[in-house]
């Protein structure tokens, strides 16, 4: 309960009150209610909205005033001593209170996943341990191995590290990090609020911003790396090249290249591949690419030294990448061409750019438990609330622009806002506002991407590129544009998961040729014949609907260090996914796609493979996901344990 334990001792009156000024009311509210049950008696039916983060814009200028006196009076209560600080919530006082932080219900099947992920109730790392009270000696000759040091593989070193599981970590680069290690092109920034784009169990109250930049982000991840302990058990500028599973021994061998270029042998129990989804760039093959005379580079390689001063720069693609780094460059730019092969839906965010103030701070750092519940509310803002908008009708009229009535309303409004943010240019108007349905690829956030486009030394193209010659672009239509230097901002090979890698299961099954471009894995993290060895940020995990990456790691964290500890205790040489649950789950998850927006549109997009079936991203709510994850079903797996033991099994394979 750490995490919520604010302090206010030493908080005089004046400065608690100037504090409150800033507070978001909604928080206030589930806090009044947490403590004194009579958040209801101050809104007079006026609940918070959720259009905003403020969320005050529902409720009168009586009633906020009336928020944050009683705020006042209670902080200074429990500053005096006269109110205890109640760390666990019921179910009931849950939904209650939250009520008021969200502006509206909170369904039952929210509410153990809500009390966790807030740290009302024991988080994962408190949670989860030995059957006993001493950790098993047999855990010493238990090794894992993991495979990147991002997001997902930090939050699995974190978890074996606590329980004392000895495991190593492979890092290609020489920092943790992952994409946010890689990626330091300009303006390079997370798209997620950062109070929810966050380890749970690692808050942290200094966002400098409240959609912090690249360098934040990345001193982030390196100081929950060292606070927990596991940056001593990585080794840096060591690539996995290959995992092959041996089962005579039931171990894994796994093949690393050092900095210096020699290969090492490596056998672990079980091997976690966290390499994620976007850590290698997709650059297109060009004709003639090889004979320009400029500079030219994928936005994931932007050199230290670049200077854009002057230059023409060509820029083909115009996705998340191009959406933060060009607007950044284009008044240093000589002239800037920004080849656009489909244009992406752009969300007008006023708040993208915002700092977060001193008092915003100081209320997370001293109010109890002010952390905890602005925590829930962006994820209500930024979660599971989305995604009816992405259910198809299929009654609905107008399928071309929109899959719904909902997702049409949202659509008007996101036209009204780009045409009022392009000055009514019908010329720019006509490029940018995509045909298709609102939400059918990733949603983008402004970030003076269309002041940009208004500038004199801008263009739009909407040609494609046919090929590059020494000087410049080759435009699908025969248009031809000379260049100095062109930037990619094409993308990752988002769907060939881990690759290069070479991973080789049972009976000699290579897990690249198992899968091609149609990768599929139990609950995106298992598959049949590939005993031991899990995947994070997998096969369908990717989030497009909403909600934060470090959920589903702590989601996929949580699930692997349970089967480890299971492994362990029983003293079992194997688990292995059973093929009727991994068909049946893989089933599961094509079924719920085809009620979705992704596979009902005719939008090519990154997350769909050659043949049209959504591979990338999750068709399930974040709290689907949570309850399916947060206790492993051990009969969806085939156990090799030591005789004596109830889960005693020999069969492998088909299952």
């Amino acid at each position: 309960m750490s995490k919520g334990l604010a302090s206010l001792a030493g908080v005089g009156d004046a400065e608690l009150k100037d504090a409150l000024e800033e507070a978001n009311l909604p928080v206030l509210l589930a806090i009044i209610e947490q403590f004194q049950g009579n958040a209801s008696s101050l809104v007079e039916g006026q609940l918070p909205s959720m259009a905003s983060i403020a969320g005050d814009e529902k409720m009168s200028e009586e009633v906020c005033s009336a928020v944050r006196s009683t705020a006042f009076e209670l902080l200074k209560s429990v500053r005096d001593g006269g109110v205890g600080l109640a760390e666990k919530l019921t179910t009931s006082d849950m939904a209650r209170a939250a009520s008021f932080c969200i502006g509206g219900k909170l369904e039952d099947e929210f509410v153990p996943m809500m009390l966790e992920d807030m740290g009302f109730t024991d988080s994962a790392l408190d949670r989860i341990g030995w059957s006993s009270t001493d950790r098993p000696t047999s855990a010493d000759n238990f090794k894992v191995i993991i495979i990147g040091s991002g997001l997902s593989g930090i939050a699995a070193a974190i978890h074996l590290e606590r329980l004392g599981i000895p495991y190593t970590l492979f890092e290609k680069n020489p920092a943790v990090g992952g994409t946010w290690y890689e990626n330091n092109y300009p303006d390079c920034g997370v798209d997620t609020p950062n109070h929810f784009y966050s380890y749970s169990f690692a808050p942290n109250d200094d966002w400098a911003a409240y959609y912090s930049k690249r360098d934040e982000l990345f001193k982030y991840i390196t100081n929950v790396a060292e606070k927990f302990e596991v940056t001593p058990n990585i080794q840096f500028s060591s690539e996995v090249v290959s995992a092959s599973y041996n089962e005579s021994t039931h171990q894994w061998e796994v093949e690393v290249k050092t900095a210096d270029g020699q290969l090492e042998l490596h056998k672990s129990n079980v091997v976690i591949g966290a390499v994620g989804q976007v850590n290698r760039p997709a650059i297109p093959e060009f004709p003639g690419a090889d004979t320009f005379s400029g500079e030219q580079f994928h936005s994931t390689y932007w050199p230290s030294d670049f200077d854009p001063a002057g230059k023409r720069i060509g820029i083909i693609g115009t996705g998340a990448s191009a959406m933060q780094f060009a607007p950044a460059i284009a008044s240093e730019a000589g002239e800037i061409s920004i080849f656009q092969r489909t244009p992406h839906w752009i969300r007008m965010l006023p708040d993208y750019h915002y700092e977060v103030s001193d008092g915003k701070k100081w209320l997370l750092r001293h109010v109890p438990f002010y952390r905890n519940w602005y925590r829930m509310r962006l994820y209500w803002s930024y979660g599971d609330t989305l995604l009816e908008t992405l259910k198809v009708d299929s009654e609905w009229p107008h399928q071309d622009r929109s899959i719904n009535a909902l997702n049409d309303r949202f659509r008007q409004t996101y036209v009204n806002n780009i045409e009022t943010a392009l000055q009514g240019r019908k010329d720019l108007i006509e490029k940018v506002v995509p045909q298709y349905p609102l939400f059918a690829k990733r949603m983008l956030i402004d970030n003076h991407w269309c002041d940009m486009l208004l500038r004199d030394n801008v263009e739009l193209l909407t040609t494609g590129v046919e090929s590059v010659d020494e000087n410049g672009i080759v435009g699908a239509d025969g248009s031809y544009t000379e260049v100095d230097t062109i930037i990619y901002a094409t993308g990752f090979n988002a769907l060939k998961f881990l690759w290069p890698i070479s991973i080789v299961g049972r009976d000699n099954r290579s897990l690249s040729d198992e899968w091609g471009d149609d990768a599929r894995a139990y609950l995106g993290m298992t598959a049949p014949m590939f005993p031991n060895f899990f995947v994070m940020y997998g096969p369908n995990t990717n989030l497009a609907h909403g909600g934060s990456i470090f959920f589903h790691a702590e989601c996929q964290a949580r699930y692997i260090t349970q089967c480890v500890v299971k492994m362990i205790e029983t003293g079992s040489s194997e688990m292995e996914t059973r093929s009727e649950s991994f068909e049946s789950y893989t089933n599961a998850v094509d079924q719920e796609h085809a009620k979705l927006i992704w596979n009902n549109t005719a939008v090519g997009e990154w997350f769909k493979n050659s043949a049209g079936r959504v591979v990338g991203v999750t068709p399930w709510r974040l709290v689907d996901y949570w309850h399916m994850t947060h206790e492993p079903n051990w009969s969806d797996y085939v156990w090799n344990t030591p005789m004596g033991h109830e889960s005693d099994k020999t069969q492998f394979g088909a299952g």
